[in-house]
């Protein structure tokens, strides 16, 4: 029987071949075209801040643009959606079950291909973007600082940006739990239907601690140079994150294992 490692490698190549990936990676034109526009004074780009951006909150800010655009949230849902419940579908899923009785490893492996992705792909981002910043945004002194960072801010970016991170992680858990229940389609719907729902709730007080985007919109109303109410605000996002991944995880699980394929 192959082991977790080879079924995660099997597993994250398939993924590498998926055209879906590029959607994924389209991301990079958000860094690219704001540096650009920043570079050649281009009237659609604005900057509100009083401060001069620098590189590592630049990345952070373009990270959190993409995070807020959703449709990278719905992009990732269909990839992991794809993963299981449409080799499910094709009964593509037949060809692994007779070479792996654990279907409980296989579905992690699955959860560690996809979480692989989605931290490539951030780190992807990261040097796109110091490419960008270096190559055109710089050269606006008026509005951009060299600098690599700022150390009291530092600690609170990194905490922004992976509680973004964290949010696509728990996209994966969720949506590979639907795809045990649902046909492909109906996975994806109602995926769209709880990021949606998921928005709302974080508008309003009494149901806002529920939703991961609360967390992650409070980062943007920090004050950076607040370490230590970026912990806080960090640990709880962690703690919510996790207690839902683990539910998802032991129910899709429980239904992969008992589905009849």
């Amino acid at each position: 029987m192959p082991t977790m490692q080879t079924i995660c490698k099997i597993e994250f190549r398939k993924l590498l071949h998926r055209k879906d990936l590029w959607l994924i990676l389209s991301m990079l034109a958000i860094p690219a075209l704001y540096s650009i526009g920043i570079y050649t004074h281009s009237s659609v780009i604005t900057f509100n801040g009083t401060d001069k951006e620098y590189a590592m909150s630049f990345f952070v800010n373009m990270f959190h643009f993409v995070y807020a655009l959703y449709i990278y949230f719905f992009v990732l849902s269909l990839i992991s959606v794809r993963s299981l419940g449409g080799e499910i579908e094709n009964r593509n899923i037949l060809l692994y079950t007779q070479r792996i009785n654990e279907r409980k490893k296989l579905y992690q492996a699955k959860v560690t291909a996809l979480t692989a992705m989605v931290l490539g792909v951030s780190a992807v981002f990261f040097v796109f973007s110091m490419l960008m910043f270096y190559l055109f945004a710089v050269h606006r002194t008026d509005l951009i600082s060299s600098r690599f960072m700022v150390s009291n801010e530092f600690l609170s970016l990194i905490l922004w940006f992976l509680s973004i991170v964290l949010a696509y992680i728990l996209t994966i858990h969720f949506s590979l739990m639907l795809s045990t229940f649902l046909k492909f389609n109906t996975a994806v719907i109602i995926f769209i239907l709880v990021l949606i729902a998921s928005a709302f709730m974080s508008k309003f007080p009494i149901v806002s601690f529920l939703s991961i985007h609360y967390y992650i919109e409070q980062f943007g109303a920090l004050d950076l140079s607040d370490s230590g109410g970026a912990l806080r605000l960090f640990g709880i996002n962690l703690a919510v994150v996790f207690l839902y991944s683990l539910v998802c995880k032991q129910v899709g699980v429980r239904r992969f294992e008992r589905r009849d394929l």
